[in-house]
């Protein structure tokens, strides 16, 4: 039984060791585009600095356990809008968004990330998914228009769920630093982004505005991002990953 016992004991602090002791963080710096209701249509169109910083505990050399903190911004004008209607409408927003979120980054291939000179692990693919938290805040009006209903603007904020998609690839560049560059696109549960949830949700505003939505207001909004990061790796830099 004291065999046993110890044997039990050993596993435990052996697991806890392994479990415990390989981690990455990071800061992310990019641009990224909202798309929505106002503004240009295309899908990846980054034209605001954005960022943040990234954490992940390492299971295995397919899945990490992940943590993102971002800070987004949100400028859209309908005047850039390809399409005529929204430049008719004219509608403008500005807002700012702060978002966490967590979840599961998979590998595409068998990665250590803690061994420095086999070019096998150099540079790996790699998706990220999970789930989101942001907080949106900012001012929506009409452009250039004297209305009661919508000038001088107004503010609106929320919060709401989201879900991460983001592909990207990782390179070993020493024994403790990696560089990312990621592509994603995060779906939020609103479509309020932009203040348009707001607007057209008040039918008051929109009587008095003689407005007519020219876009689907009923078909939420997303955010893209694309950004490098420079990650720094520490912890036990052998235990299970040495696969010499």
């Amino acid at each position: 039984m004291t065999k046993l016992k110890l044997f039990s004991l050993f596993i435990i602090l052996n697991t806890a060791t392994i479990w415990s002791q390989q981690y990455e963080l990071g800061i992310v710096a990019g641009a990224g585009n909202y798309i929505g209701d106002i503004g240009r249509e295309y899908y990846f169109y980054p034209n605001k600095p954005g960022g943040g910083i990234v954490f992940k505990r390492t299971v295995n050399q397919w899945f990490s356990i992940r943590l993102n903190i971002n800070y987004f911004q949100i400028s859209a004008k309908d005047s850039e809008a390809e399409s005529a209607g929204r430049r008719a409408r004219n509608f403008l927003t500005d807002a700012q968004l702060f978002h966490f979120d967590m979840g599961i980054e998979y590998n595409f291939i068998a990665r250590n990330p803690f061994l420095k000179l086999q070019s096998i692990h150099k540079i790996t693919p790699y998706f990220f998914t999970g789930v989101g938290l942001g907080n949106y805040s900012g001012d929506f009006y009409r452009n250039d228009i004297t209305d009661e209903a919508i000038n001088p603007g107004y503010k609106f904020n929320g919060t709401n769920l989201n879900i991460p998609m983001v592909l990207g690839f990782k390179y070993k560049a020493s024994e403790h630093f990696l560089i990312a560059l990621e592509a994603g696109a995060y779906y939020f549960f609103t479509d309020n982004l932009d203040g348009t949830g707001s607007f057209y949700g008040n039918e008051e505003r929109i009587i008095k505005g003689g407005i007519i939505p020219t876009t689907n207001t009923h078909s939420n909004d997303w955010y893209t991002f694309t950004s490098i990061s420079l990650i720094y790796t520490f912890g036990d830099l052998s235990c299970y990953f040495n696969m010499r």
